[in-house]
């Protein structure tokens, strides 16, 4: 099967909900056993896990603050001894616009990003890619944004670029640093409809449509498809790439 994950053991953070379920849903029905990480949603994340041993593969939870360094290396043990790690999706990162920091100031939320989505992906990527590389073989993955490298107004745009953008370098360099023996690349989603996305105003509606050449929103399942290829024997030759998922948008 083209892009099958049979025998492996895929670690998907922030699985509980939106693109990090879907990840980890479609790693599961390509043969992967998965690590369900969360952070406050719990009960969520053990609907995803119990939704894949539906499936018939194994699923572990575990808890995850990428703000906390002892949780960080307590997750990393946690995943380690409890069985074998072929791949880890670092797709957990703080949510601003629809959870308790959507009102929060501009330097609070600039604050959060670098704790959360800057220095806890790097500790947690670094963390796994070094086991990783001891072990011969692996395969990381982070998550960007499309627009961080081009531009968007407004205080959303000025935070996430300053964090995705660090993201997609530092992916690049780490995939240097960990080659031959493992392989790091970064997705940079476009417009995905998660939960921000079902409530947007009809301006931002339009302004979706307009920037996106195939002229839908992108949904979970569209980032998911590229992860388990990714994550697949199929890319054994793709790394240090940050590969845009956005129906084609180039502005």
């Amino acid at each position: 099967m083209f892009g099958s994950l049979d025998g492996k053991r895929i670690v998907v953070t922030g699985a509980s909900t939106g693109i990090g379920s879907a990840i980890a849903s479609e790693c599961a029905a390509a043969g992967a056993d998965i690590v369900v990480s969360y952070r406050t949603s719990q009960h969520d994340a053990e609907s995803v896990a119990e939704s894949i041993r539906q499936q018939g593969r194994s699923a572990d939870v575990f808890a995850l603050d990428l703000a906390n360094v002892q949780s960080c290396d307590d997750f990393v043990r946690d995943c380690c001894n409890s069985g074998p790690v072929d791949g880890v999706v670092n797709n957990a990162g703080a949510d601003l616009l629809t959870g308790e920091m959507k009102n929060a100031d501009y330097l609070l939320k600039l604050q959060t990003l670098l704790d959360v989505d800057v220095q806890g992906t790097v500790r947690l990527a670094r963390a796994f890619g070094m086991r990783l590389k001891r072990q011969g073989s692996g395969c990381l993955l982070t998550v960007g944004w499309d627009q961080s490298d081009r531009g968007m107004e407004g205080d959303s745009g000025e935070l996430f670029s300053t964090a995705k953008n660090a993201i997609m370098g530092f992916s690049r360099s780490l995939a240097m640093s960990l080659a031959p023996d493992v392989r790091v690349n970064c997705i940079a989603p476009g417009w995905i409809r998660t939960e921000w996305g079902s409530v947007a105003s009809d301006l931002w509606q339009r302004r979706v449509l307009d920037e996106t050449p195939l002229k839908r929103w992108g949904q979970p399942q569209d980032v998911a498809f590229i992860a388990r290829f990714l994550l697949s024997d199929e890319a054994a030759f793709i790394t240090g790439q940050v590969i845009n998922v956005n129906g084609g948008a180039v502005r």
